[in-house]
């Protein structure tokens, strides 16, 4: 099997389980909590590929892994993560996450917005942007915006909305002004 087919398949799982019980924006939190983590930690990379450890082990570090001072992992993040570790399906875990996340910012109706510019925002321009995705998207009931600044765009913007993406940075154009001149060159030789 595909391993995207298997990762949305527990992630699926996942989902079902944490909203028969009520917990499904917990269990977001902690997976997301879990890719940061993940990311940011070579030493849980190399737990869940370690085929010595044993599974009771893997598990403690997967629920200290969404932890905090303040909150515990949770039983359906905990039951959860038992189950994949069961089925050693541990090398799956940052796949399964990242369909879970898509998998409920579709059934919540939550859109992420990822705006690239050149210098930042105001508060208000990202205010304003945000409020536009929302009255022109029918579907999103909340709109996530993540801004990042990018000075080699030179100025302008890219704007992407989940798949849809738009880029209009200088340095786009000016690509696309080079190619055009480029192409109109190699006619004239």
């Amino acid at each position: 099997m595909y391993i995207g087919v298997i990762a949305k398949r527990y992630a699926k799982a996942l989902l079902d389980f944490a909203l028969e019980n009520g917990a499904e924006t917990q269990v977001y939190e902690r997976v997301q909590r879990f890719i940061r983590v993940y990311f940011a930690t070579e030493e849980l990379r190399r737990v869940l590929a370690n085929p010595l450890l044993s599974r009771e082990d893997k598990l403690r570090v997967l629920v200290e892994t969404v932890e905090t001072p303040k909150e515990k992992a949770g039983a359906v993040w905990t039951k959860f993560a038992a189950l994949v570790l069961q089925h050693k399906r541990e090398n799956l875990m940052l796949f399964i996450a990242h369909n879970y996340v898509t998998l409920y910012r579709e059934k919540k109706h939550v859109s992420q917005v990822h705006l690239i510019t050149a210098t930042p925002l105001s508060g208000q321009v990202a205010a304003r942007v945000k409020r536009m995705v929302e009255e022109h998207s029918r579907e999103a009931s909340e709109v996530l915006l993540e801004e990042t600044v990018n000075p080699d765009i030179m100025g302008g913007f890219i704007f992407q909305l989940d798949d849809l993406r738009l880029d209009l940075s200088l340095s786009h154009e000016f690509e696309i002004i080079k190619n055009h001149f480029i192409d109109k060159n190699k006619r004239i030789v």
